[in-house]
């Protein structure tokens, strides 16, 4: 959390890789365009407070529009964007009564493998999002994935150069077939956990949460430009 730059700060970083956060708080700030996606946070509690006639810098302005892109992706359901933008009527730039949102934030639990992803890059840095990763991020790259039932869904721009999955028994059963749905097409594949996949995870990541024992990886085909899948162990029908 932070409060004013500060609050830029958890703007910017919190979104960027919300995998890394059980709870985000912002106080006294606002997004930066192109820097700063909503979208990101399908699964994150992020918390912004900001006082009404705190106006320099757009900071009122800017927490409305995010304030109106989060209700729009949430649109009719209650499961996803935990995010909640807190107006307080009279207050300027200093002064904001957050002093209890530490104690709010402790109950918040990460949760490392969550169903549903959107992942809209804003830089060419961060590589790793939850079970997604990519080597070659680009701004405005964007991988909506979700993963129910055995069944991966994914669907990614024409900025997504290519990118792993990451798979362990906490997304699907191994002892059962996955179907991988790109864009659109279709495959089932088997896979094989791998000791080996779980320590390079590991180590890339540092983080036991994010340790995988098995993955795939979406490439460009050379000839076609298309996305196609290449299963990380063993293919099945």
């Amino acid at each position: 959390m932070g409060y004013s730059h500060g609050g830029y700060g958890a703007y910017a970083i919190g979104p960027k890789m919300p995998d890394r956060f059980a709870a985000i708080h912002a106080s006294a700030a606002a997004a930066t365009d192109g820097e700063t996606t909503p979208k990101t946070l399908r699964t994150t509690p992020f918390t912004v407070m900001v006082g009404e006639l705190d106006t320099m810098y757009g900071r009122y302005e800017r927490n409305l529009r995010f304030k109106a892109e989060i209700e729009k992706l949430r649109g009719d359901r209650t499961d996803i964007y935990p995010v909640t933008v807190t107006i307080v009527k009279g207050n300027g730039h200093t002064g904001l009564p957050d002093r209890d949102k530490i104690e709010e934030m402790y109950p918040a639990v990460r949760n490392p493998v969550p169903r549903e992803l959107d992942w809209l890059m804003t830089d060419k840095v961060v590589r790793d999002f939850f079970w997604l990763r990519v080597d070659l991020p680009a701004k405005q790259a964007e991988i909506l994935a979700s993963c129910r039932d055995n069944r991966f869904v994914i669907t990614a721009n024409e900025t997504v150069a290519g990118l792993t999955v990451l798979v362990d028994s906490r997304l699907v059963d191994f002892s059962k077939p996955v179907a991988i749905e790109l864009n659109g097409s279709t495959s089932t594949h088997r896979f094989v956990p791998s000791l080996k996949t779980f320590c390079e995870t590991m180590a890339r990541r540092g983080d036991p949460a994010y340790a995988f024992a098995a993955e795939f990886s979406v490439v460009k085909d050379a000839t076609t430009a298309r996305l196609v899948v290449v299963p990380g162990v063993q293919q099945g029908s």
